[in-house]
């Protein structure tokens, strides 16, 4: 890789950098020199920044590259594409009326609070407009499906289904479905649909990669490989884009696998040259905007508080497991029963199987637990939290919790805790671009969002080999 000059800018080294440097050379990935202009080494190529600000690259440490990719290859329907239910169902029967009777229509980034009517839409009215195709429509987080009658016909789902461990069927007052599912259910659903054109993926996923690169991010984690289309099919892609050659930026993965699956997959807690399975990735509750998670308090709007994805007994166990074969586990937790649930897990497991280098971490954190953070802090584990969620999900967290709302998703008391404390995306459900701002609307599914400008960064930020980022 030839060298590079930048020059005649803010170079900083770090956030806390209160003197930056003018110019900074780069090589074969590296920073090879950073200082003065008049010092600077020679370099194949010069850049005049003309008086541009230089950061250190980014890393998002809970983001799902693979479901942003996915869902470029559907109807977008975010907030920013359609501001009403008919809105959203209109474009989803333009794209209808594309192809031919009994073709699926499939639809992402469905978020209702973005919707004036502040709901799903129903599978009564998918029907009326969209009559002679299936029809599914993924909820921007990815745990909620909504579905029409023909797509439910085609899956073999009638009103007398019952709801699976871990999941729920919508149903209206009569207990007639009305087309939405959430977690275990709508995974159901998503795992039932037809796939997608492999080639068409590889290659999204290789635009989502480039885009992020030019919004300043050179590492990553994939959240959770296995949530979109099962793990199987998603590593087959990312195999495909490894097979493919260099790509630009670190990665790291979650599998979301038990212990005993990885090992029948030949998955292992310890990298190879160019592939790292930071971790094992779970799904401890639901979330918030489904009122799914797991809570100790009854909902503010809902008769409800939550449940969990697989028995608590089940959940501790395979953490055990996970942890005494050596690996980093991550958990999914939203409410505090499950929160609390999942810290002891940790506890359990490191009294039985003590681990200098554990790490484990809690994704979320949305609700927490008394006492909570002086155990994380025991257990040196980590609070991975997305704070775009607040503005994104203000009127749902406000809606489901009342005045406890403001007890929600904290931060400032995990870093005072003495908590290690982890800002990420967790895109495409929040902000997926670092300089997004808070009234931002979700980047659009089908489309470059516009937000990012590719420049320097997207040419520096060439890694060579993959690696696990920190943490």
């Amino acid at each position: 890789m030839p060298s590079i000059l930048l020059t005649n800018g803010r170079i900083y080294r770090s956030a806390w950098d209160e003197t930056p440097a003018d110019s900074v050379v780069v090589g074969d990935g590296k920073v090879i020199w950073i200082g003065a202009a008049d010092a600077a080494p020679d370099a194949d190529e010069t850049i005049d920044l003309q008086g541009a600000t230089v950061i250190p690259g980014l890393t998002d440490a809970h983001i799902h590259l693979f479901a942003i990719a996915h869902a470029r290859l559907q109807v977008p329907v975010t907030p920013r594409d359609a501001s009403t239910v008919d809105a959203a169902l209109t474009l989803l029967a333009k794209r209808s009326s594309e192809i031919p009777p009994g073709k699926w229509v499939f639809g992402a980034g469905l978020d209702e609070n973005g919707l004036a009517e502040h709901r799903l839409p129903t599978r009564a009215e998918i029907d009326a407009v969209i009559p002679a195709h299936p029809v599914l429509i993924r909820r921007f987080c990815g745990h909620v499906a909504v579905v029409n009658s023909m797509a439910l016909k085609l899956f073999g789902i009638d009103d007398g289904v019952a709801d699976p461990s871990g999941g729920a069927f919508g149903r209206d007052a009569e207990g007639a479905l009305d087309g939405s599912a959430t977690e275990s259910a709508a995974e159901l659903i998503f795992r039932s649909a037809p796939p997608m054109d492999h080639a068409d993926l590889v290659a999204a996923l290789q635009a989502v990669i480039a885009d992020s690169t030019a919004m300043g991010l050179v590492a990553a984690v994939e959240a959770a490989v296995g949530f979109t289309i099962g793990f199987d099919g998603e590593a087959a892609i990312w195999n495909a884009l490894r097979a493919a050659g260099t790509v630009p930026m670190r990665l790291g993965f979650m599998n979301q696998l038990d212990p005993v699956e990885a090992s029948s997959r030949g998955l292992t807690p310890a990298p190879d040259a160019d592939w790292q399975s930071i971790s094992l990735k779970y799904f401890a509750d639901g979330i918030v905007g489904a009122r799914t998670a797991a809570v100790s308090e009854g909902y503010a709007d809902t008769a409800s508080r939550g449940f969990f994805m697989r028995d608590e007994a089940e959940l501790q166990r395979v953490i055990g497991e996970a942890h005494a074969a050596g690996w980093q586990v991550a958990v999914h937790c939203c409410g505090d029963r499950a929160i609390d649930c999942v810290i002891e897990a940790y506890e359990t497991a490191q009294a039985a199987h003590p681990r200098d280098d554990m790490r484990h971490r809690i994704e979320h954190y949305f609700v927490p637990p008394q006492g909570g953070l002086a155990r994380m802090k025991a257990l040196k584990a980590l609070v991975v939290t997305q704070p775009s969620f607040l503005t994104r999900m203000r009127r749902s967290i406000s809606g489901a919790f009342g005045a406890r709302a403001d007890r929600c998703y904290p931060a400032r008391s995990v870093i005072d805790a003495d908590v290690t404390y982890v800002a990420s995306s967790d895109a495409p459900t929040g902000s997926w671009s670092p300089s997004a701002t808070p009234s931002a609307a979700p980047p659009t599914a089908g489309r470059r969002s516009g937000r990012a400008r590719p420049s320097a960064c997207a040419r520096l930020s060439t890694v060579t080999r993959w690696a696990a980022p920190s943490p």
